[in-house]
């Protein structure tokens, strides 16, 4: 089953543009020749923060390549790193396109109420994916399981206006149906910066 990383980053003010720079150069060269990569995007959620997505083929080559990328943002990013936050786990579900994902994306972190994971998780792909898959300017949709009771969320829509649009229609759905379930959510959004996938 595949197996995802979300990675949270906060950096000083100012340096973020010569990261991201430098990561397309040096990191995403890289991640592309490690065994089991699937595909990245990197989303520019503020300023000073980003969210980097990657996937790949298991958990056993997940974990053997994000040893090599938390060694790398610690030792490239450096003194401009201020925050790092790391979740990995399961894609439990998965509606993507076959490209390189671009696009405007929206990440969001769930905890949700002891024992109810797995029934969100089914209403999610059953009830309310097909819901997403029809707004207009879909892109993608994917959840990976982080814990007995988080998992973390991407939508991806063509531009922010639709990515907008469609959350504010999926929003009524989510607290009726689900609004018992969820404990407390983090939201994060912006442009995908760059996206790819195994060659």
């Amino acid at each position: 089953m595949a197996y995802a990383r979300i990675a949270l980053y906060t950096v000083r003010p100012g340096t973020l543009d010569g990261i991201l720079t430098k990561a397309e150069a040096e990191l995403v060269p890289q991640m592309r020749q490690q065994p089991g990569f699937r595909r990245n995007f990197t989303v520019r959620t503020g300023a000073d923060t980003l969210v980097a997505v990657t996937v790949w083929d298991d958990e056993a080559r997940a974990k053997q390549a994000d040893e090599h990328l938390s060694a790398w943002a610690r030792t490239e990013m450096g003194p401009s790193l201020v925050t790092f936050d790391n979740h990995m786990g399961e894609l439990v579900i998965s509606s993507v396109p076959t490209g390189e994902i671009s696009g405007y994306a929206r990440v969001a972190l769930w905890r949700f109420q002891p024992g109810t994971a797995d029934s969100v998780a089914e209403r999610v792909r059953n009830e309310m994916l097909p819901q997403m898959e029809r707004e207009p300017g879909f892109v993608g949709y994917g959840a990976a399981r982080t814990g007995s009771d988080s998992a973390i969320s991407v939508s991806v829509s063509a531009s922010r206006e639709q990515s907008r649009a469609a959350a504010e229609r999926i929003a009524p759905w989510l607290s009726d149906q689900l609004g018992a379930s969820i404990a407390s959510v983090e939201r994060h959004e912006g442009e995908i910066v760059w996206g790819v996938r195994a060659s």
